[in-house]
């Protein structure tokens, strides 16, 4: 080719780039993204997730799922989103809620730049709103323990919740067992947490709050001085809402170090096998009280309560106190130990007899195996996780639970407990914390309705 022939075809070369690359600025921008996504090949496809509401426990047939689409597209190109459930089209809004009846469902959301589809799917189970019918709770309170936090060092079985768990799961609580009150438990280091899920139980409208925190393992002196440095903060939230109560704490004779043990599960057997612990408890829980109460009223001001063993220890905490604003006692059905339902109904009796103060039994639980609605109380000495399965058992002792405080006709309860962590479906917990779904107790227990006494 001569050098005029180039230059000719050279020239006509340049003037067609130039002519295009003019026409690429001058049209619009969502044709310049277009040519350099599909002509191109410069886009990133988008990123579908979405989250939805309850999580931590199934839905039921009667709430509304909610599912917030978190998806985003680094081009910043705009959205379409498609939802489906069980492979049918169900809407095209960006975020979506629907009511679904019983039984495992898909639902899957697809995104779409304009250039690339990208999808999220998610299978969920659907659990029914009840299956046992309503039942009146002649008490006050109807309640639950509920762990913000572990209790170290050495007590298993204890979730740590985050924020979004302690909110949502303290609206199931609130909301769909019923539950007007709540004790909200942890251990040291955690007390922060315990002030957190405190705050947000006040601002869901329980009417009952007791802020418990466990020392486990401590010395009496030093259970007395944690208690103490612990009130001031209790006091504060209480400033927020007179429904707090600060609850110093739970059955000492086991949680300090009053009896022999290194562990808390060595403390705890103790008893069984030996006679001479109610003689250990006598020696150190009443000076125990006396520094309690006399700390308490410095720092904290107002009304205590306390979570008592119905047998001996019950009977030396000073209740006739003022700074006791009720009597707590932990009554549960376990007939191996001879706890049957009338002697429990006597001696709450007894309680209300003496004290003319409000009668509350602050904790009584049963785990999900065979058998162990005999042992409740101690069933946590029981290797549970080798046992079978039994939603029956922790329902129907329930059930006997529940009727029998009707009977004594006292002021509330607390049912223990409401969370486990993962791998404990057969524990004290009102749900499966692996597959999130309701056991048969927390039907039961959201049946009892509170009425009137």
């Amino acid at each position: 080719m001569n050098r005029r022939r180039f230059l000719k075809y050279a020239g006509a070369g340049a003037v067609a780039l130039g002519g295009a690359a003019t026409a690429y600025y001058l049209c619009g921008a969502g044709l310049r993204r277009a040519i350099e996504a599909r002509i191109l090949g410069k886009n990133r496809p988008p990123v579908a997730d979405f989250i939805r509401r309850p999580f931590f426990l199934n839905p039921t047939d009667q709430q509304t799922i909610e599912f917030t689409n978190t998806s985003y597209d680094a081009d910043n190109d705009p959205l379409r989103c498609d939802w489906y459930v069980d492979g049918q089209p169900a809407s095209t809004q960006r975020d979506f809620s629907v009511r679904l009846p019983v039984g495992e469902h898909l639902v899957e959301m697809r995104v779409s730049d304009g250039f690339a589809v990208r999808s999220h799917t998610q299978s969920m189970a659907v659990d029914p709103d009840q299956i046992y019918p309503t039942r009146p709770l002649h008490l006050g309170y109807k309640g639950i323990t509920y762990f913000a936090g572990p209790v170290p060092p050495d007590w298993l079985g204890i979730p740590n919740p985050t924020h979004i768990a302690m909110d949502e799961q303290l609206d199931a609580i609130r909301n769909e067992l019923g539950c007007n009150a709540i004790i909200i438990s942890g251990g040291e280091d955690y007390e922060d947490k315990l002030i957190e899920c405190g705050r947000m139980a006040i601002e869901k409208g329980f009417e009952r709050i007791h802020i418990q925190p466990r020392y486990m393992g401590a010395s009496p002196g030093e259970m007395v001085e944690k208690i103490g440095r612990f009130a001031p903060e209790v006091r504060n939230l209480r400033a927020s809402s007179e429904s707090v109560i600060y609850c110093i704490g739970h059955e000492f004779s086991n949680e300090a170090t009053i009896l022999p043990g290194d562990t808390w599960i060595e403390r705890f057997a103790y008893p069984l096998e030996h006679s001479d612990w109610a003689k250990r408890v006598e020696a150190a829980l009443p000076k125990m009280f006396r520094d309690i109460i006399a700390v308490c009223e410095e720092s904290y001001g107002y009304g205590i309560s306390y979570a008592a063993i119905l047998v001996v220890e019950a009977d030396l905490v000073p209740w006739e106190n003022p700074v006791f604003e009720s009597v707590g006692v932990d009554a549960m059905i376990q007939e191996k130990y001879g706890w049957t339902e009338d002697w429990i109904v006597d001696q709450l009796t007894r309680f209300k007899q003496k004290y003319h103060k409000p009668v509350v039994c602050m904790e009584a639980g049963c785990e999900t195996f065979t058998g162990s609605s005999e042992v409740a109380g101690t069933s946590p000495l029981l290797l549970a996780q080798e046992r079978r399965y039994d939603e029956d058992e922790q329902a129907n002792w329930l059930r006997r639970e529940c009727d029998t405080l009707n009977r004594a006709r006292i002021d509330g309860y607390f049912y223990t407990q409401y969370n486990d962590p993962p791998g404990w479906e057969t524990g004290y917990g009102l749900y499966n914390p692996d597959t999130r779904k309701r056991k048969k107790g927390f039907y039961m227990y959201k049946s009892y309705e509170v009425t009137s006494k």
